[in-house]
């Protein structure tokens, strides 16, 4: 009796029991399978090969409330249509549930594939969803210490949204193509986020109004359009952001309003702006330190658009800084201006960065180099490493870049 109080065997049209027995395991048989609820204690939720929870286009497909509650290797198609980015339909919903997790999804035709809500100590990795840009794909709130893992999610609204996550996890997650940012991180202290690829989407990625987050070894990538970026960093508080690839978006990193936080070891490449530093509305000036990046083959490298704010450039490596190296230590003898009032003025009329390798520009920039405003000298960096730059790089990408800001500006002023 104990066994079959243990394993509850679930056959197409059955419903297993909403409260089963603590320990349980509901393991679903191949075919397909109305939504259920379940709530309990130690209860694992499986799916055989072939087995499907279908919504029929209506609400969830399973709903979990309890402790210790697993969901693994489950198929859910057909949610329901509620886009609402706080509630939206979701293939599996976790809510209140203490310690889950949800292991192994596969989701398709769904609005959000896993929302958890007041969930502490929750993990969901491995799960496979492609998204139709109404929703979040994997949404987190008020779920601290949780871990979210070696997730592909393709064509969300936001791929992953965590919001009031403190001492959390984010790691080896692809996020492709989302329609607004592919990782989103807000209100939250003590976060790691790293070995993330986040690629093609239409937005970017963000870290907002949190503190001491650390964002170390990903990967943000192809950001191209109107406002679009590789990372953004805005009323970030104490933060470090460190070893990251940020390459062939229209802006590299983006900084607003953002309070002593830590850029370090970065390569910032291929970019129309390498990193453009702004000041929200009302809000408090950036206070930014950007140390020992790589910048390399950005129409711009710097630019920084609030005269009160403080960003200060050390031993960074720029392709643009002077060679000369006189004892030898691999560090210019001539201090690095990567910013111009040109690029300040092309990060407010973007059309304008279509011109930034004519000459006419070219001869602006060195010469104000010989001769820079007090402002400008404020952003020089005083010992920039020596950066050896490929033989033959192609510089098609940061044209294309500088053409995609100028078709930027026209639509913003449409």
């Amino acid at each position: 009796m104990w066994f079959l109080a243990a394993l509850l065997l679930v056959a197409p049209g059955q419903t297993p029991p909403a409260a089963p027995p603590p320990g349980s395991t509901i393991e679903l048989l191949p075919g397909v399978h109305r939504p259920f609820e379940v709530s309990g204690e130690g209860i694992t939720v499986r799916g055989q090969k072939g087995a499907v929870i279908d919504a029929g286009g209506k609400g969830h497909g399973l709903v979990v409330s309890g402790k210790r509650i697993r969901v693994e290797n489950l198929a859910v198609k057909n949610t329901g249509p509620n886009y609402d980015f706080y509630n939206p339909d979701s293939a599996v919903f976790v809510v209140e549930c203490e310690d889950c997790a949800v292991d192994g999804l596969r989701a398709e035709r769904v609005i959000t594939a896993v929302r958890a809500e007041d969930s502490p100590g929750f993990v969901v990795r491995r799960v496979r969803a492609v998204g139709n840009r109404q929703g979040p794909g994997i949404t987190l709130y008020e779920c601290p210490e949780s871990l979210v893992e070696e997730n592909e999610l393709d064509g969300f609204l936001d791929n992953l949204y965590m919001e009031h996550t403190d001492r959390s996890v984010a790691r080896k997650n692809r996020l492709v193509r989302s329609f607004r940012y592919g990782y989103h991180l807000m209100f939250s202290k003590d976060v790691e986020v790293y070995e993330n690829a986040a690629e093609r989407g239409r937005v970017g990625s963000a870290v907002m109004y949190g503190r001491r987050v650390h964002v170390y070894d990903n990967r943000f990538e192809g950001h191209v359009g109107p406002l679009a970026f590789g990372l953004l960093s805005q009323e970030q508080h104490e933060s470090l952001f460190e070893g990251n690839l940020i390459r062939g978006n229209n802006v590299g990193i983006l900084v607003v309003s953002a309070v002593a936080d830590l850029f370090r070891n970065n390569r910032v490449e291929e970019n129309g702006f390498g990193v453009l530093v702004l000041r929200e509305k009302n809000k408090a000036s950036s206070a930014a330190v950007f140390e020992k990046n790589v910048f390399l083959a950005n129409v711009y490298d710097l630019a920084v658009d609030d005269p009160e704010a403080k960003v200060t450039l050390r031993e960074n490596a720029y392709d643009r800084a002077s060679r000369l190296d006189l004892d030898g230590d691999g560090y210019s003898d001539v201090p690095y201006l990567p910013s111009s009032s040109y690029a300040l003025l092309a990060s407010r009329m973007l059309d304008l960065s279509l011109f930034a390798f004519s000459p006419g520009i070219t001869l602006w920039e060195e010469a104000e180099k010989k001769v820079p405003g007090l402002r400008l000298m404020t952003l020089a960096d005083p010992r920039p490493k020596i950066l050896t730059v490929p033989a033959g790089r192609p510089a098609l990408l940061p044209l294309l870049l500088a053409g995609a800001a100028l078709v930027g500006g026209l639509w913003l002023r449409s």
